[in-house]
């Protein structure tokens, strides 16, 4: 069984909360992806792909994306 993590951040950081979530999900499954979705948000995808216990990063990178509604999203 796999984890999948919405990762909350401002387009810059990884927020803490995404962290501990990625944590619980290693605590609870064999691997753990997270999707990092906004714009300039490379960053954080990078944070993401280097924390501890996260098999994949899936990046979505638009303008549309700026102000992470959970309609855009």
């Amino acid at each position: 069984m796999s984890t999948l993590v919405i990762a909350e951040h401002n387009n810059a950081e990884l927020n803490a909360a995404s962290y501990r979530a990625i944590a619980a999900g290693c605590a609870i499954s064999d691997s753990v992806d997270v999707v990092v979705a906004g714009s300039g948000s490379q960053a954080v995808a990078d944070a993401a792909a280097s924390a501890t216990g996260v098999s994949k990063v899936i990046h979505i990178d638009d303008a549309a994306l700026a102000h992470q509604t959970a309609e855009a999203v």
